[in-house]
């Protein structure tokens, strides 16, 4: 894949807390040095927290088959949109649609939002576009709009952060009262019911997609693993002991759940003793792949962990800031990101990996 597809693939997705696109490549080239690449089109690769989707998306533009499962209804947008999805795009004429207001009685956002979370206009917009996809006849033209929903949703607010308490000060007309920081990206949000904005969104989500094989499992991964068959396992949990994605996408989750959800207990300060029921049930895929940050737990804690089963295990430390605009400068200078793959140095994958993938090729 070239380097600007790469950088238009990548343009599909949400800003994501904890998101890994430029990950990725180090990611994969871990992978390459256990099974190589050649044999990619061949295998399973099990994402087990789906979250912004960019490790299932650069997994499927690798050539793998990629299962995705996550809990939260924000990432399975993204997969039914991007991940599942290989040929229904998002057309102009669907973006002129939502852009008119039919000024039809208040609905969910409106209702619920307006002003506080968002302006009239905005909340009105993002109303139009759930609507639409409510009535889509396919899940793929669904999951688009939707997605086209939370991006508009993100694009509203300063550094994509959904919240309550400064919005409303464009209603009220109290621009000298946002941070100065910040104003732009508000300014830039009131735009968003123009056609042209929204249909560079659009244009934007229809970046990311293209063929491949892939399914996309609303479910607990910890409850689904010993269902799944798969080669490959991405094991990319919420982070212990930080800010949760519960919280960080609260009105999010709210719109298009109809609730709020509960916080994930990886999220806990001892939720890297999660860690180890997602080894137990992973036993029968031969690699397994760990990405978790050093809030909590230490990179020698994990590898144990990783060898408790069996496993063969490369660790890697690297400097890696989530949301570095928001984050301290002694958070950026002390964050890092631990990366593990482990591997049954048993399995008939490992050993004789081009005839494992021929035999399944073959079955195919």
């Amino acid at each position: 894949m070239t380097r600007n597809k790469r950088l238009s693939m990548w343009s599909s997705l949400m800003p994501y807390l904890g998101g890994k696109r430029r990950l990725c490549p180090l990611i994969f080239r871990e992978v390459d040095r256990i099974l190589p690449r050649k044999l990619w089109p061949g295998l399973t690769f099990l994402d087990g927290f789906l979250g912004g989707g960019s490790v299932s998306l650069y997994a499927k533009a690798q050539g793998f088959r990629v299962v995705s499962v996550d809990i939260a209804e924000r990432s399975i947008v993204v997969g039914r949109a991007l991940i599942q999805n290989s040929s229904v795009r998002l057309r102009r004429e669907d973006i002129l649609r939502v852009a008119a207001d039919k000024y039809e009685p208040p609905a969910q956002v409106e209702q619920n939002y307006a002003p506080q979370a968002f302006t009239r206009a905005q909340a009105r917009l993002l109303d139009r576009i759930l609507a639409m996809a409510g009535e889509a006849r396919d899940m793929a033209r669904q999951g688009l709009l939707r997605l086209l929903a939370v991006r508009v949703a993100l694009l509203c607010h300063a550094m994509s952060s959904v919240r309550t308490g400064t919005i409303h000060r464009l209603s009220s007309g109290e621009y000298e009262n946002i941070t100065p920081s910040c104003l732009k990206g508000y300014v830039e949000g009131l735009r968003l019911n123009r056609p042209d904005r929204l249909w560079k969104v659009a244009q934007q989500i229809n970046a990311g997609v293209f063929q491949g094989e892939a399914q996309v499992l609303k479910a607990d991964i910890v409850k689904l693993l010993p269902t799944i068959e798969a080669d490959i396992a991405y094991f990319d949990p919420p982070y212990p002991g930080v800010t949760s994605y519960e919280k960080e996408y609260k009105i999010i989750d709210e719109i298009l759940e109809g609730t709020a959800l509960p916080v994930s207990p990886f999220s806990a300060k001892d939720g890297a003793s999660m860690i180890d029921g997602l080894f137990k049930q992973a036993k029968n895929i031969p690699v397994w792949i760990l990405s978790l940050g050093n809030a909590e737990v230490t990179l020698g804690e994990l590898e144990q962990k990783m060898r408790g089963y069996g496993r063969e295990v490369k660790a890697t430390e690297i400097r890696y800031m989530h949301k570095p605009s928001q984050s301290s400068e002694e958070k950026r200078q002390q964050n890092r990101e631990f990366i593990l793959v482990g591997w049954d140095p048993d399995a008939e994958l490992i050993h004789n990996p081009s005839l494992t993938t021929v035999a399944a090729q073959g079955e195919a």
